[in-house]
């Protein structure tokens, strides 16, 4: 590996060389070899830069700027500067991995700040050999801070996916700190970053054995950063921990707000930003509809194209302006690759997005984390199991293909996912701070200090309540955990069906009310979203009650009661009504009337048979494709994340 040192501003020194002076150039960087590990930051160096050895082309790479100890690196910028054009997707962190296509020279030159706001700059290679034959690939996130959770994937060039599951693999670390890879016989590996005091390189190693006897390897560099000083009581704790991200527009009149008050492991209650400090969008906008650019300069993100994708969302998605007239309720906008589950928390104002919601192309999709959510297995004894899923002419919205299949999508396919996440959490900052008050607000208050006693969910409990508390009591056990009693175990899917059809909610996520919370906020929040998914895109949400799931796939599970667009209910459609009036405005009289009448699903019938109701109208039972079970196992991983949500609800 080879390794250059910075040591003064303005100018990157290699070791044993010289930075050039007065009216001179600098010379040209160049690799210097030195034993791994094996060079140390020099008295008043502030940081180094590794390189890695040439590699076939198609293989990762990786480069990283590590901190010096004691020093705090910002404002990375890398760019490139000769070889055939890379896609550089983490270009504003200290840490880049690279795949060149083609064999040749790649140059880069990388701009940062210490913390003293001095500027330095220099410049690095690598190189790209012939292809090998058969290339294993490594992908992720480069960085990540000590301690953090974070995942790797690795894939073979050309390989079949019916190969994968029977090739062994095997993960080992190379070189660096100690870490635990968990599961190592996987093609991802998902591990915590082993706790360090200063930036350093962790090498691992994937290793396997394809059906065919050949055995092909590849390594990754991942640059394990120390972490900021957190607060004494830090609000993002090991629970719900805060990852690295930045203003995306670095030169916003918000960005130090934004870097203080919003994703900081230095945030507690003591140190809360008030409203003066980060005011809502629309005491900015006056209660306008907010331009794109007016909502960007609130974006913090984890990697460039996060940015870029929720803009382009926001410029070609955001017709009727709704998604930007809800984000007035907000003082922030979080998206990053470490960020799951989503939430709006009102200690901060602010939504944060999991950029899972926004990928467009496979490279993007290498950049999100893979950890799955640990709280995804709360109800698993009991009897019954509630599914959901979003359909548009009886087509499954919003699942993903397989990571492998390494498939793009558009930007009207996130409408069924980063839209309806848009329409549920912006429900809810709206719900604690409706419309009606943003022109009023106090300054001198936090944002949770700002809510008033009458909130659209605080109306709805007081005027159309939901009635049935077992489903309460069940959603507690599902979303919060708690101990199921042997009564609820024996609560048989005919038994759960008949409570929750005889109320009027949309679905068991709005019975997520955790105890000591005065009114339950998930409820408003499910009522508006379906509801603008099915006026504003036509986009209908199936609600079914099935057996537990004790093996194969959700799609086979049969249906003992379920409905297509629920929300149309006439016994619902006055509580829709109740609370867009509150946090919307701006939406005309009469809007909900457009709500269609609720379909049932045929009981006896599996979920998956239940999707295509217009070939059940003919007379004719549908089978699921190999394409659809694909889209329906997304979609059960996105429901057991929603159970994760309920938990860290603010």
């Amino acid at each position: 590996m080879a390794l250059l040192k910075i040591l003064a501003p303005l100018c990157l020194c290699l070791l044993m060389a010289a930075c050039g002076g007065g009216g001179g150039a600098a010379p040209a960087p160049g690799p210097v070899t030195v034993p791994p590990l094996g060079l140390q930051c020099l008295s008043g160096s502030v940081a180094r830069l590794a390189l890695p050895a040439a590699a076939g082309a198609g293989r990762n790479q990786e480069l990283a700027l590590l901190a010096c100890p004691g020093a705090r690196l910002d404002a990375v910028q890398w760019r490139q500067i000769d070889g055939a054009a890379l896609t550089l997707g983490s270009a504003r962190s200290q840490a880049l991995s690279v795949a060149p296509a083609t064999p040749g020279r790649y140059a880069f030159s990388v701009d940062f700040t210490d913390a003293t706001g001095a500027s330095y700059s220099g410049q690095a290679e690598l190189g790209a050999t012939a292809p090998d034959a058969t290339a294993m690939v490594i992908r992720g996130e480069p960085s990540v801070w000590s301690g953090g959770q974070t995942s790797l994937r690795a894939w073979v060039d050309g390989l079949a996916m019916a190969d994968y599951p029977l090739a062994q693999v095997r993960w080992r670390r190379v070189d660096g700190p100690d870490v635990v890879l968990g599961d190592a016989g996987q093609w991802r590996a998902i591990f915590t970053a082993p706790i360090v005091s200063q930036d350093t390189l962790l090498r691992l190693r994937a290793e396997a054995t394809l059906a065919d006897g050949r055995i092909v390897s590849q390594e990754f560099s991942l640059l394990v950063q120390a972490a900021p000083a957190a607060a004494p009581a830090p609000l993002f704790d090991a629970g719900n921990p805060s990852s690295r991200v930045y203003p995306y527009v670095a030169d916003s009149l918000h960005a130090a707000a934004l870097r203080d008050c919003i994703y900081t492991p230095a945030l507690s209650n003591a140190t809360l930003c008030t409203l003066g400090r980060l005011s809502l969008l629309g005491t900015q906008t006056r209660g306008e509809l907010p331009t794109v650019e007016q909502v960007m300069a609130r974006v913090l993100v984890s990697n460039d194209w996060m940015g870029q994708r929720f803009e382009a969302f926001l410029r070609e998605q955001d017709v009727n302006g709704d998604f930007r007239r809800l984000l007035n309720a907000t003082t922030a906008i979080v998206i990053g690759g470490r960020v799951r589950p989503a939430f709006y928390w009102s200690a901060t104002g602010a939504i944060y997005l999991d950029a899972d919601y926004l990928w467009q192309t496979a490279a993007e999709r290498d950049s999100v984390s893979e950890v799955p959510d640990p709280r995804s297995d709360y109800g698993s004894d009991l009897a019954y199991r509630m599914l959901w899923r979003y359909v548009q002419g009886n087509q499954s919205a919003g699942g993903r293909s397989e990571v492998l299949a390494r498939a793009p999508r558009d930007g009207a396919s996130l409408i069924p996912t980063l839209g309806r996440l848009l329409y549920h959490e912006l429900t809810h900052a709206n719900d604690f701070v409706p419309p009606r008050l943003h022109l009023l607000l106090n300054a001198g208050l936090r944002v949770y200090e700002a809510m008033p006693p009458d909130t659209a969910s605080d109306r709805l409990r007081a005027q159309l309540p939901f009635r049935s508390q077992q489903m309460v009591d069940l959603g507690r056990v599902q979303f919060f955990g708690a101990a199921s009693t042997a009564a609820q175990r024996g609560y048989q899917p005919a038994d759960v069906a008949g409570f929750f059809a005889a109320d009027r909610v949309t679905d068991g996520y709005s019975y997520s009310w955790p105890v000591g919370q005065s009114v339950p906020r998930e409820d408003a929040a499910m009522l508006a979203e379906e509801a603008l998914m099915q006026l504003r895109h036509g986009v209908l949400r199936d609600v079914a009650v099935t057996p537990q799931l004790l093996s194969g796939a959700s799609a086979d599970l049969a249906v003992a009661w379920g409905q297509r667009g629920r929300v149309g209910d006439a016994a619902i459609k006055p509580r829709v009504a109740l609370v867009l009036a509150q946090t919307m405005p701006w939406l005309p009289a009469g809007f909900v009337d457009g709500l269609a009448a609720p379909l049932p699903l045929r009981a006896g019938l599996t979920w998956g048979q239940n999707l295509d109701q217009g070939a059940l109208a003919r007379g004719l039972v549908r089978s699921l494709s190999a394409a659809e079970r694909v889209l329906e196992a997304d979609l059960d991983a996105q429901r057991r994340s929603s159970q994760r949500a309920a938990a860290l609800a603010r």
